[in-house]
């Protein structure tokens, strides 16, 4: 066998390798969906079973956006990338995408808790806190039909790249949010929020003096 044929049968095998994670990484975000929506069956979601999931839904929405903006900090902070930033990198946008499906199925458990009654489209324009989800969804909407190569071509690399950091409005609104309703985890969301802004601004900090090198 000759060396070429080596290095190409190596390179099929990471690949193979390569493609067996991202895959195992997908599938464990909509495992943990489905272990919740199809707990109906086998768990105990209370008396309002659309409230529980739309309540977990929200969590699943949540780190996928946190983990997904921590990526984006870290390519800033960590150079050179190492291997699996580089890999993870490559899953942002079907992590973003995911985060904005997860969104939807909470808004529609919303919905079903309350019985799709006139008044659940009324609150949303009048409860701070449905305000504060109602413009974080219309931010993730607004990304999501964005995040695809359609639109990178059209809106061209630098102004699709400034369009998609509005994901940290929405990062932040989706905290407001919780904090306005787990009023019992108001220091644990509070401290999610100091953590993000901190590590926001390490990162600003960090490019501005590599710009000015």
């Amino acid at each position: 066998m000759s060396l070429l044929s080596v290095q190409e049968s190596c390179h099929g095998v990471n690949m193979t390798k390569s493609t067996l994670i991202r895959w195992v990484f997908r599938l464990a975000i909509w495992i943990w969906v489905l272990y919740w929506i199809l707990g109906i069956f086998w768990l105990d979601l209370g008396a309002s079973p659309a409230l529980k999931l739309n309540h977990e839904m929200g969590q699943i929405t949540l780190v996928l956006l946190t983990v997904n903006l921590l990526l984006g900090i870290l390519i800033d902070l960590w150079r050179p990338l190492p291997t699996w930033l580089r890999f993870a990198i490559q899953e942002r946008r079907f992590w973003g995408i995911s985060s904005f499906l997860v969104l939807v199925l909470h808004v529609f458990f919303y919905f079903l808790n309350e019985g799709f009654e006139p008044k659940a489209w009324t609150q949303v324009f009048t409860k701070t806190y449905l305000i504060l989800g109602a413009l974080a969804f219309a931010i993730l909407f607004v990304m999501a039909v964005t995040s695809n190569n359609w639109a990178v071509k059209k809106l061209r690399g630098p102004r699709w790249k400034r369009l998609q950091r509005i994901v940290y409005a929405a990062q932040v609104l989706i905290l407001l949010h919780v904090i306005s309703i787990e009023k019992a985890d108001l220091i644990k969301y509070s401290i999610w929020i100091g953590g993000l802004c901190a590590l926001q601004a390490a990162r600003w900090i960090v490019v501005w003096n590599r710009r000015r090198v």
